[in-house]
């Protein structure tokens, strides 16, 4: 699995330099696509390294708002989603910001909110209020 997301966060990556050369000109909806797959993964990653989860084995958000902000291609994303951890099993939810730029690298805004479902019980994790 992270084989395949490390591949396919490579191949958008590439294609995503493939872009309009006029950073003010509009992104074609294939470009945008995946530069919306790419931003994706970032910000899972980005949530993975904030609060210390394990392997994550799942992200579901029915709550995300994308924002165009400046150029053509960039946004500020509020989210709200609930990630499933990988072998515990866990289901904890976060809410935030994800600010996607097309020269800058991908940053994120995120706050733990609650944990949804708890995971196997001899893993105890303590989140420090952000």
């Amino acid at each position: 699995m992270r084989k395949t997301v490390l591949a396919l966060a490579a191949v958008a990556l590439a294609l995503t330099s493939c872009g309009a050369s006029d950073p003010n000109t509009p992104e074609t909806g294939f470009m945008t696509g995946l530069r919306a797959v790419f931003a994706f993964k970032t910000c899972t990653s980005k949530l993975e390294e904030r609060f210390g989860l394990k392997e994550i084995a799942g992200v579901t958000s029915n709550d995300m708002d994308p924002q165009p902000t400046g150029r053509p291609g960039e946004w500020d994303v509020k989210f709200t989603a609930d990630v499933t951890e990988k072998g515990s099993g866990r289901v904890t939810r976060y809410k935030g910001v994800c600010r996607v730029r097309r020269d800058k690298p991908t940053t994120l805004d995120a706050s733990f909110v609650k944990e949804v479902k708890a995971g196997v019980a001899e893993t105890v994790r303590r989140v420090r209020p952000g």
